[in-house]
C-alpha cells in the first residue's frame, strides 16, 4: 500500500539558519536549521527541542522561490507536530506546522501574510490596531 503525503505545499531540502523560542516565554531564543521547509512547515535540527504541541516563535530568512514573496527576514508562529532523534549526536529533529507569518516590510507598517493550509491571504498593516 503507497502512503500519501498531506503536504499541501512542496517541501525544499534546504539548510536554513534561525531562532525559535516558545511563545509567551522570557527565555533566550534558541538556534536550529532547517532541514527542509515549505510555505506550510518546517523540519529543524536543533539541541534544544520543544515539546510536540509548543507554540513557536520562529525568525528565519525564505528565499522567494518558497514564499512566493522578497521579505529580508520572516516572523512566523508555528506548531510542534513531531519530535524525533536526529542523526546527528545529540540533535533532534522537530516538526513546526506553520500557522501565521509577519514579516518586516521596508517602508512604514507591516506586511502581514496569514496562512493555513495551502491558501494564504495578505494584508497590508500601518501598524494601528484596533
Amino acid at each position: 500500500m503507497q502512503t500519501s503525503d498531506r503536504r499541501a505545499a512542496p517541501r525544499f531540502r534546504i539548510a536554513i539558519p534561525l531562532h525559535f523560542q516558545l511563545a509567551k516565554s522570557s527565555e533566550p531564543e534558541s538556534a536550529a536549521e532547517t532541514l527542509d521547509v515549505s510555505s506550510g512547515g518546517m523540519c529543524m535540527e536543533t539541541d534544544a527541542p520543544p515539546g510536540v504541541g509548543a507554540i513557536l516563535l520562529v525568525r528565519l530568512r525564505l528565499p522567494e522561490m518558497i514564499m512566493g514573496w522578497r521579505v529580508p527576514e520572516w516572523s512566523i508562529t508555528g506548531r510542534v507536530v513531531h519530535v524525533k532523534l536526529s542523526a546527528e549526536p545529540a540533535k533532534y529533529d522537530v516538526g513546526v506546522q506553520f500557522h501565521y507569518y509577519e514579516a518586516a516590510a521596508p517602508h512604514r507598517g507591516r506586511l502581514i501574510a496569514e496562512g493555513e493550509g495551502a491558501s494564504m491571504r495578505l494584508i497590508a498593516d500601518s501598524g494601528a490596531h484596533l
